[in-house]
């Protein structure tokens, strides 16, 4: 879908180097690799283990995220090897298991949707479901439909729930835990004297350092 918005820049890309993969079936302009077409030739057979694991070490590069830009203008930030295996213990971390049912309208571009929350479900075999764009008014009946155990996600995003207009049934939910960054105090009590005894775990992580932080207490 956003495609147009790269086609203009696809000259300077190729002089950098930078190759542009795109998922749907093109047709594109020259250097321009259609995933799509790769996904539904390759085979349902895994890999040697030669072929996927870092050539080096596990401090190379493995993808880059875009981050908001904490210490400067938005940009590319490099992730490691090893700090998307460490994604796959998060959830385990703030106490979900293979049985939960994780909520997810994070963007995917940001860490904390694609590594904490595709990557952190693969970690403990849980059920991941996506929603393509967070709706306040739609989020309590979509947890209702989906049996969503478990809610991830950004400050704001509790205040929109919060600032909705009271509804019948919503203390009727199986929500037991919201996990994810910046969710400021009143808001918090706001959230659990008016949605039911949620658990709430506060955390931060910095995409490009190596800071990690887990509010357990509360």
């Amino acid at each position: 879908d956003l495609f147009g918005s790269v086609e203009p820049l696809l000259p300077s890309l190729r002089e950098d180097g930078v190759a542009v993969w795109v998922l749907g079936a093109g047709p594109y302009p020259p250097g321009v690799v259609a995933l799509q077409e790769l996904l539904d030739a390759a085979s349902e057979e895994l890999e040697p283990e030669d072929v996927w694991e870092p050539e080096d070490d596990m401090n190379d590069t493995c993808l880059y995220i875009f981050t908001s830009g904490t210490t400067g203008l938005p940009k590319a930030a490099r992730v490691s090897h090893l700090k998307s295996i460490m994604c796959l213990s998060f959830y385990e971390l703030v106490g979900a298991s293979s049985r939960d049912v994780v909520y997810l309208a994070l963007p995917l571009y940001h860490m904390a949707g694609s590594l904490l929350g595709i990557v952190g479900c693969i970690g403990i075999g849980a059920t991941c479901v996506l929603k393509g764009k967070f709706s306040a008014s739609q989020f309590w009946d979509d947890c209702r439909a989906e049996g969503v155990t478990v809610f991830q996600y950004i400050g704001e995003l509790c205040r929109y729930l919060v600032n909705q207009p009271q509804r019948p049934g919503e203390r009727q939910h199986g929500l037991r835990l919201a996990v994810g960054s910046g969710l400021r105090p009143d808001v918090w009590r706001s959230f659990q004297r008016r949605f039911g005894p949620v658990r709430i775990v506060e955390t931060y992580g910095m995409s490009e350092g190596n800071v990690t932080l887990f509010n357990y207490t509360g």
